[in-house]
């Protein structure tokens, strides 16, 4: 029944994906069609389900450890890729929660619908200030996909929280602990990126 109220997030994820990429003159010049970038896809988005069993957490995690497999494989731009299907991600996300939501009730229909709001602002703000940033080469690949996981793991923290003060979820367990780590990770890559300068001296 999830899986089926996810739908049209999975469309959407798509339908977007194939807008950035369709006429991104790197993909085009090293000769990476579309048809590449979505048999990826597909494959991002099974492996994503089966981790989406254990948590929204596990499913990002295990699409992007393949993403960055299949992509180093392939020679594809990682930190151009992360940040297509980053976008994608973030476009599908609150229709996601939106979706979902109607599957609970309560407090869970008030934290499912917050999440879709405040993922719908990230999304915004993605599309309209940094996607643009990165097409000029004002921003470097992979600064999407990094503020991405900033976002994403501040976000799950406050779920974390949430549930846990209603009595759902223990605060401690391995997967909260590996995303506490994550997101001290991500802030890692933030100020790596910060100290080399997010945006480019020379565009191309």
């Amino acid at each position: 029944m999830q899986i089926l109220i996810l739908i049209p997030a999975f469309l959407v994820f798509l339908y977007c994906l194939y807008k950035v990429i369709k006429d991104d003159y790197v993909f085009i010049r090293r000769n990476i069609s579309l048809e590449q970038v979505f048999d990826i896809a597909l494959i991002i988005i099974f492996v994503s389900l089966v981790f989406l069993k254990l948590s929204l957490f596990s499913a990002v995690l295990g699409g992007m450890a393949f993403l960055y497999i299949i992509a180093k494989y392939k020679k594809f731009p990682l930190g151009r890729l992360f940040d297509f299907f980053t976008l994608a991600l973030v476009v599908a996300l609150p229709i996601g929660y939106a979706c979902s939501a109607f599957l609970f009730r309560d407090y869970m229909l008030f934290l499912y619908g917050t999440n879709a709001l405040l993922y719908t602002v990230f999304a915004v703000f993605s599309g309209k200030f940094i996607y643009p940033r990165l097409m000029s080469r004002e921003l470097k690949e992979g600064s999407l996909h990094i503020l991405f996981l900033i976002f994403f793991c501040f976000v799950s923290f406050l779920d974390l929280i949430i549930l846990y003060q209603k009595s759902k979820f223990p605060l401690i367990t391995v997967e909260n602990i590996l995303l506490v780590l994550f997101f001290f990770f991500s802030l890692f890559l933030f100020f790596k990126q910060a100290r080399s300068g997010f945006t480019n001296r020379k565009r191309l």
